[in-house]
Parts: structure tokens; sequence; C-alpha cells
């Protein structure tokens, strides 16, 4: 996003509300790709994860990955072969973890 300096007049008061906007829908294009990986991983017997942990040490990360200055990783995925039983996968009822139309409200699905 340019500076606001660099905008037309009428734009400039848009700029914080902008920045914001570009913040908060970071990396929304990237993880729909990442469900996709970790369904495919599971499908084929691997163990896989989605973690931010390591942006505590982001700039250390990104040097020992070799990225550029100018690139900036959002998740990474470890990725191997599990060690002893890798059953099925065991998940809540949906009731315990789903509102329907407003939050608060009981999910009345199956």
């Amino acid at each position: 996003m340019p500076p606001p300096e660099a905008l037309p007049p009428e734009l400039r008061d848009r700029h914080p509300a902008e920045l914001a906007y570009a913040d908060r829908i970071r990396g929304s294009s990237l993880y729909p790709a990442v469900q996709n990986i970790l369904l495919a991983c599971r499908a084929l017997g691997l163990g896989c994860t989605l973690t931010t942990l390591y942006l505590n040490f982001e700039k250390e990360a990104e040097a020992a990955m070799g990225l550029p200055a100018d690139v900036h990783s959002y998740a990474i995925l470890p990725i191997g072969y599990p060690m002893g039983n890798f059953g099925p996968v065991r998940r809540a009822p949906l009731q315990s973890v789903v509102y329907q139309d407003r939050w608060g409200e009981a999910y009345q699905g199956e």
C-alpha cells in the first residue's frame, strides 16, 4: 500500500482503515491451501500440523529458511510419518463447538 502522502487528498483519510483491513485479512488466501495440504497429508498417512509459534523468532526462522528480506512466511507445516498408532480422528459434537445464525444460539443440525 502506498504511503498516505502518495494518495489523492480525497483518499488519505481512508488510509488507516485500509491498512487495518489489509492487516486483518493477511494470509486469508493461503489458509485454504494449507487446509488442503493438511487433508492430503492425512489421506497419505502423514502427520502434519499448522504452526505459527516460530513467528516469535520470525527474523531468525526466515533467515534459516533463506527467505529474501522482502518475503515473509505466515505458517510452517511440519510433515512426517507419525510414530505409533495413527488412528481415526476424534471430533467433538458439532453442538458443542458451533452456533446457528447468531452467537450463543444452539446449533439445530445433526
